[in-house]
């Protein structure tokens, strides 16, 4: 058996709030450009960026007002995106009015917003010199620490900002945050409740909260927080995202998809909204249509890793293992420690019979990620085609201590003792495995066959019918039944079941060397031969095999 797997990447961007504090007042602003330069009068940043800008040509105003000027203009620029600009702004604020707290508060921010969260600490930590009471510096120096993830240094300065602030909802909302990634739900829930309480339209505390209660498991709750969000923001994709997310994972993949289209629509540059709708058309079966959305995931963000491991995975379903491949070593190229990447090429090498290098991956997926069953479950399954059966059941074992409810893991480990000959060892674990999933055919049936083997002939019949009951006209279940009729030394019955497994599949050796057997059984010595000779052909060693039953040819 080989396990499939296919990677629903979940994301979630949550935006960490900053609040700048008031600039010094100014003396005496009286002027329209002053006014609009300062936000006395509200109009959108370009038009503050041109009014400050006149304020600063116009050569009348003082250090300390220049200094204003400068840094209302920094403000309108990092609100349109030109953070550049407004670092050069800020430093020109700093160097008028060395004592500018907010200068340097609002610069760490923008060093944020580039990603430079050393330099942004470094101006968080003047600000908060200059102004031991100025809550935002805090927040927004635990959001550098969030950045450079250090959660829990982060949360010593929410708190902080939080004591000189206590309704302070964005400091909350980061703290939540910050405790979510910590994996600390409750304590996260119970912050997002709190910035909503004082700030009750916070779209983005809704959105943090549902995706707290999704990684709960609550999924239900966090639909209710999505729902909410995007009720006090239509236009929010994020949200239309993230609720896609819970739609999937509750397996309602027609309202995540719609969910997923509905974000592409406001945000066509979204390409996580594109990347979890190709992991729904996965789920459903539609590997094409996933191909097309990773494609557009990968164009907006060539350094998706994610989207080149699912596009590998749709890529192994549509039997191109070679493209596939290609997706897998460009995703590890891109996070080389990617222990799931490394896991879903041994998969793709498994399926080309390349075991050594399979193998290889999976010793590097767990290298990376030691407590990820699956790979060990795949090496398994790797060493397991091998012939390697002792280290396949090692495999096995140490995949179930770490998910002990890993139906395929018993399933294969006790296909391997079956191999092996350990029988009893072997029907414990199909019992083990039908159990935890009763409506799961293939467990019935290799129960059935252990069982036949060990001689429990009965039993292992119940096994097959049921089998059959769940999976009707399946060809392994037709050839195990067929082979206890044949030990059970009856004949007719064992021919009728080889007769329909060879009708599905003419090339099955072990059904044609059954039939073989019986046929002599019943004196039809030309039938049996040509049987058998049919089967050796197939499978040379097949003979050999049901000798191994001790069922002599």
């Amino acid at each position: 058996m080989k396990s499939e797997l296919y990677v629903v990447v979940c994301g979630l961007s949550a935006a960490l709030a900053a609040v700048a504090s008031p600039a010094p007042a100014a003396t005496s602003p009286t002027s329209q450009e002053w006014r609009v330069c300062t936000g006395e009068t509200p109009v959108a940043s370009d038009l503050v960026i041109k009014s400050c800008t006149a304020v600063i040509q116009s050569n009348r105003e003082t250090k300390a007002k220049l200094a204003i000027a400068h840094y209302h203009r920094a403000t309108a620029y990092r609100i349109e995106g030109h953070t550049d600009r407004a670092i050069q702004d800020y430093d020109r604020a700093i160097e008028l009015d060395s004592k500018f707290a907010g200068a340097y508060n609002d610069r760490g921010t923008a060093y944020i917003q580039k990603a430079q969260p050393n330099r942004a600490i470094q101006n968080f930590d003047q600000a908060i010199r200059l102004d031991p009471k100025l809550a935002s510096a805090f927040n927004n120096r635990g959001n550098a620490y969030a950045l450079k993830g250090q959660p829990e240094r982060a949360i010593q300065d929410y708190d902080q900002a939080i004591r000189l602030e206590p309704k302070y909802a964005f400091a909350l909302n980061n703290r939540g945050n910050a405790y979510r990634n910590l994996g600390e739900l409750d304590r996260a829930i119970r912050d997002f409740d709190q910035a909503i309480r004082y700030e009750p339209r916070y779209v983005l505390a809704f959105n943090n909260r549902g995706s707290a209660y999704s990684s709960k498991g609550e999924l239900d709750r966090a639909i209710q927080d999505y729902d909410q969000a995007i009720r006090l923001a239509p236009l929010d994709a994020a949200a239309f995202n993230n609720r896609g997310l819970v739609f999937a994972r509750k397996n309602e993949l027609s309202r995540a998809i719609q969910d997923y289209d509905q974000a592409i629509r406001l945000d066509p540059k979204l390409a996580l909204a594109f990347n979890n709708r190709g992991n729904a058309h996965s789920s459903r079966g539609e590997p094409e249509r996933a191909v097309q959305d990773y494609d557009q995931a990968i164009q907006l963000d060539p350094a998706y890793a994610f989207a080149f491991n699912n596009r590998g995975n749709a890529y192994r379903s549509l039997g191109n293992a070679r493209r596939a491949i290609k997706d897998f070593d460009q995703a590890i190229r891109l996070a080389p420690s990617y222990a799931l990447a490394f896991n879903n090429r041994g998969n793709t090498y498994t399926s080309l019979g390349e075991l050594d290098r399979a193998i290889q991956d999976y010793d590097q997926a767990i290298r990376f990620a030691p407590n990820l069953a699956m790979a060990y479950s795949n090496r398994g399954n790797a060493f397991s085609n091998k012939g390697e059966l002792d280290r396949a059941i090692e495999d096995y074992d140490h995949a179930i201590r770490l998910n002990p409810r890993d139906v395929l893991a018993y399933d294969n480990r006790g296909l391997a003792h079956t191999r092996k000959g350990d029988l009893d060892r072997a029907i414990q674990d199909f019992d083990k495995a039908i159990a935890l999933r009763p409506a799961d055919p293939s467990a019935w049936n290799a129960r059935c066959f252990a069982r036949a083997l060990a001689g429990y002939l009965e039993t292992a019949l119940a096994d097959c019918n049921e089998a059959l009951r769940l999976r009707p006209q399946d060809t392994n279940t037709l050839d195990s039944r067929g082979f206890v009729y044949l030990k059970l030394g009856q004949a007719d019955q064992a021919i009728a079941d080889y007769d329909a497994a060879l009708r599905l599949n003419p090339q099955k050796a072990h059904a044609l060397y059954g039939r073989g057997l019986a046929k002599r059984r019943k004196a039809d010595f030309s039938g049996a031969e040509a049987d058998l000779m049919a089967a050796n052909a197939i499978s040379p060693r097949i003979g050999e095999q049901y000798r191994g039953y001790s069922i002599p040819p």
